[in-house]
């Protein structure tokens, strides 16, 4: 069963789409800082620039693969289509296409790659298209200092199974990586070429005289997984880059289901982090299936994750308690009075609610309590004597104010209507209808896939333009060849017939037909399209079911809002079961908020806001206090501050109260744990 896949993790472009395929994975990261010169192209000066980039940097292959045809087009793709590109990006592509090349079709085949004339003549032919592209463009290096021209890292696996072992020859010119994964856990197959400072020493750019590939080759028992990898995929851990990589990869073993499940989730992963450009290519040995691998993995998966899970609890702790107490108390301190007003508008509604926190200090309890309590008394007789003069106003706004009033008794508490069965239907309907207008109108995902398909559309409409180019001009051809075949110029004139067909069927989201008359290579592209006007057709249909649903819902709510609304009219005395500060409000009505007050009023919330910001220097300490002593309680607060640094503050008290002798035991054991990591090379005698 193939369990082979590769995945691309794209942020800044520079590196190459990894390749995995034959005998053969690897991956290729242009350099972001010496490679980000960008190459402004002169299109004048170079009209055909897919063709020049070809002849170049690929013009002496001979390769009759449509695998590595397509694989190279892939990589020349965001080269050729007429934006400004760093020159990271160029150098990562030529390398990776020429090295594929050159190893699957090309001289070195089934070269011996462990002598060293063998691998400088690779080297050669592999920096050959750098140097081509550079002429022929004549691109330059930036104006910087430390700046290079088309310069890129390479790292590649090629592989030769028996019965019971892979063979795995490790080739690299940089930092990227390659990896062998065991039941006995991951090991580091290469070796960094960077010197103390963190530069790379060895790499591969135009103007270079000379590149090392690196060789070291293992024999590995089965089942085992091989993959290389950019720098993307384990800078995010360092300084436990390994570790953090087979965690990353095995809880996505475990959390998978198949090679193409697995390559989604890592993909998701590295999207997630957006720290650089991630690539892998992935190849398993030995194993049945899927499951099989997962099966394999599963004891090794469980420790690595026992770890991570520990070096996560432990690490915060080892950092907190490094630190002295002043230190690591000020932020909590200066933040909690910076960001005063948003703690105290929470505490206060949770105090208001009788809701526990442990922020809610006993000074925030008393302060909340007594401005409940002294302001409900001032303004209980008030609010009885203005609810009665509020009812004339009120009669005479009801029938300017129909929409806020139906709005209302959407929203209003609940009113017993057992006396009037019809009028408690109506007001149903209103919700009902109401919640379904509101539904019918929620087209949010929709307009999003919507949009999504108009981006697809773009994209089809210029690789059939592409397409129509292609055998337009190969239909000029073959007429002005007098010499050529009546039959082979009919075929690509109903070709391009059916790819300028196609275009229109696009446009106005017809069926495609004829897509049979496609040659074998272009069908595939086709059954896109036809796949993308399917689901554009789809999305407008269910639009449109959306909207003629909200206009039914709307007739059948005006219809029952007409029935309470002549109620109301004619019942006056229910008028005064609706009267409260928030109607009175949103009606606009002259009269003083604090007649309307009450306990859950807005008013209340405010005088107990004044009260918390009057005793400020009071309440600051005990927060920061009861942040310290419940160190193992979420509050409502957390929010307020840096999430890293609060989880830093109360691991200190955390680790005072409770001195963690695992620490150093735990050190030790990833400092060993690290150690493995490099045994395979450190170990290897066959490196060169």
């Amino acid at each position: 069963m193939n369990l082979n896949f590769s995945f691309y993790s794209v942020l800044k472009n520079e590196d190459a789409p990894p390749y995995s395929g034959g005998n053969l994975l690897a991956v290729a990261d242009g350099l972001g800082g010496s490679g980000s010169a960008i190459h402004a192209i002169d299109r004048a000066k170079h009209p055909d620039i897919r063709g020049e980039i070809q002849q170049s940097a690929f013009g002496d292959f001979v390769s009759t693969s449509a695998v590595l045809t397509r694989y190279v087009d892939e990589l020349a793709a965001p080269m050729a289509d007429g934006k400004d590109d760093t020159s990271a990006l160029w150098a990562s592509r030529i390398v990776i296409a020429r090295c594929v090349y050159a190893l699957t079709e090309g001289e070195f085949l089934n070269a011996d790659l462990h002598s060293e004339k063998v691998r400088e003549k690779l080297a050669d032919f592999i920096s050959a298209g750098l140097r081509g592209a550079a002429r022929q463009f004549e691109l330059k290096k930036g104006k910087y200092d430390g700046q290079l021209l088309l310069p890129t890292t390479l790292a590649f696996i090629r592989y030769t199974e028996t019965k019971r072992t892979v063979i795995a020859e490790t080739l690299w010119a940089g930092d990227s990586r390659c990896y062998a994964l065991t039941r006995e856990g991951l090991k580091l197959l290469s070796l960094d070429d960077e010197d103390s400072s963190g530069s790379i020493t060895n790499l591969f750019y135009a103007d270079s005289a000379k590149t090392v590939l690196h060789y070291i080759r293992h024999e590995l028992s089965k089942p085992c997984v091989l993959f290389t990898a950019s720098d993307g995929v384990f800078d995010p851990f360092v300084p436990h880059e390994h570790l953090g990589v087979e965690h990353t990869l095995l809880s996505a073993v475990k959390e998978g289901g198949s090679a193409e499940e697995l390559a989604r989730l890592l993909k998701e992963f590295y999207d997630g982090i957006r720290g650089d450009d991630a690539t892998m290519a992935f190849a398993a040995f030995g194993f049945d299936d899927y499951a099989d691998m997962r099966k394999e993995l599963a004891k090794r998966t469980e420790r690595i994750l026992a770890v991570r899970q520990n070096q996560f609890e432990l690490q915060s702790a080892l950092e907190a308690v490094s630190c002295n107490e002043e230190d690591v108390s000020h932020y909590v301190v200066s933040r909690t009075r910076d960001r005063y007003g948003h703690i105290v508008s929470v505490l206060a509604d949770a105090a208001a609610s009788g809701r526990a926190d442990i922020a809610v200090t006993p000074e925030v309890k008393k302060i909340v309590g007594d401005a409940i309590k002294n302001f409900t008394e001032s303004t209980a007789k008030e609010r009885k004597k203005n609810r009665e003069r509020l009812m004339v106003m009120f009669d005479n706004h009801v029938k300017t104010h129909l929409e806020l009033v139906s709005s209302y008794i959407l929203t209003a508490a609940p009113i017993d209507f057992k006396e009037n069965n019809d009028l408690a239907r109506a007001v149903s309907d209103m919700k009902t209808y109401s919640e379904e207008y509101i539904a019918a109108l929620d087209t949010e995902a929709l307009t999003a896939r919507e949009k999504r398909l108009n981006l697809d559309t773009e994209k089809f409409h210029r690789g059939i333009s592409e397409k129509v180019a292609f055998y337009r001009n190969r239909f000029d051809d073959l007429w002005k060849d007098k010499t050529s075949d009546s039959k082979m110029r009919e075929s690509v004139k109903r070709i391009l017939r059916v790819w300028e067909d196609t275009d229109v069927a696009l446009q106005y989201k017809w069926s495609l037909s004829n897509v049979s008359v496609l040659p074998e290579t272009d069908r595939a592209f086709a059954f896109e399209i036809a796949a993308c006007i399917g689901e554009c057709r789809e999305v407008k249909r269910l639009l449109q079911e959306k909207y003629s649903a909200a206009d039914a819902s709307h007739r059948l709510f005006l219809r029952a809002w007409a029935y309470v609304f002549n109620y109301l009219k004619n019942n006056p005395a229910f008028i005064s079961e609706l009267i409260n500060p928030e109607i009175v409000r949103r009606f606009g009505l002259n009269v003083s908020d604090d007649a309307f007050a009450s306990e859950s009023g807005v008013n209340v919330r405010d005088r107990i806001m004044s009260e918390l910001q009057e005793k400020k220097e009071e309440i600051v300490p005990g927060i920061v206090r009861a942040l310290a002593d419940d160190y193992d309680k979420v509050s409502l607060i957390d929010g307020q501050y840096n999430a890293t640094r609060l989880e830093a503050y109360r691991a200190y008290y955390r680790m005072k109260a409770n001195p963690d002798q695992r620490v150093k035991a735990f050190e030790k054991s990833l400092a060993a744990l690290e150690s493995e990591y490099t045994d395979m090379v450190n170990n290897e005698k066959d490196y060169a």
